[in-house]
């Protein structure tokens, strides 16, 4: 299993700070994004400097960090090429665009722009289900269809699904051969409205997200092998206690009538949100995860 945390909950810190408690916490795998408009005030986000980016491939470099994924702007033609020095494998779309026709018809032309782009430097392009058309699961079904692309796909959100109404297990039933990238975090109503907060805190059943991003509900995908795969322990270390993982849940299998079974195979995405307390949010997030992910 590969665990990530996404960079919004440390939008406050510096890189290296950044860098360091993933390290500490045992994630390697790390995300950030680039600086978009209102948000010069965020001091992790990356400016488009050549230099500075490499120096945060130097730092990452000499921490043991490697840096995978990057939420790009609409100045997505100046950040792929930075991305690239970064090493990063995905771009990250997080735009909230007006729900209409034509809008939606252009976002496809610019996606299957970026997706070739992309495309030239060996990069995925996952869109955020996050606001506008991208607040239901067949609308994100129809964008990434529209659009058509092997390297473009959705990073899939419950929470956000949920904040906008949406069920966010039955949202897999429509993206699952899509999901190219995961954000964990749970949902709360106070007062009737809809609040980010910890997983242990919200509504969001995870043990049945986890059946359908990994489709484990057909006994016929059920059995050990020698190909399963070990879930590290709390914290990223392997344990006797660990889960051995089922080997059709890395991929795809058949189930009892023959129709092709496919699962989520990419990473596994914290994403504690709250900037005053990020630091146990996001351990405990992961520690909740973990147990879920144990006791399958």
């Amino acid at each position: 299993m590969r665990y990530t945390s996404s960079p919004w909950g440390f939008r406050f810190w510096d890189f290296e700070r950044y860098c360091d408690f993933m390290k500490k916490i045992e994630i390697q795998d790390i995300c950030s994004m680039f600086m978009f408009k209102g948000g010069e005030t965020l001091t992790l986000l990356f400016r488009r400097d050549r230099d500075e980016i490499k120096r945060a491939r130097e730092t990452a470099d000499r921490k043991g960090i490697r840096l995978i994924e990057v939420s790009i702007t609409d100045k997505w033609k100046e950040e792929i090429p930075l991305a690239e020095i970064l090493g990063v494998k995905y771009l990250r779309v997080c735009t909230v665009w007006e729900d209409k026709k034509e809008v939606f018809n252009n976002v496809v032309e610019e996606l299957k722009e970026t997706g070739k782009m992309a495309s030239e430097y060996g990069m995925e392009v996952v869109v955020e289900n996050h606001g506008g058309p991208m607040t239901k699961a067949e609308r994100c079904k129809q964008l990434i269809e529209a659009v058509g692309m092997d390297n473009v796909k959705i990073n899939y959100d419950p929470a956000n699904f949920l904040y906008y109404g949406e069920d966010p297990v039955s949202a897999i039933d429509y993206i699952l051969p899509y999901i190219g990238f995961t954000h964990f975090k749970s949902v709360k109503y106070q007062d009737g409205k809809p609040k980010y907060c910890r997983l242990s805190e919200g509504v969001i059943d995870y043990k049945k997200v986890f059946e359908k991003l990994f489709n484990s509900v057909p006994s016929s995908l059920g059995k050990e092998s020698k190909d399963s795969l070990s879930v590290p322990s709390p914290l990223g270390k392997e344990s006797k206690d660990s889960l051995s993982v089922p080997s059709p849940l890395r991929g795809e299998g058949k189930d009892e009538g023959g129709k092709d079974v496919k699962s989520y195979t990419g990473y596994i995405g914290l994403e504690y949100e709250e900037p005053t307390d990020v630091e146990q949010g996001t351990i405990d997030d992961f520690n909740y995860l973990k147990n879920i992910l144990e006791r399958r």
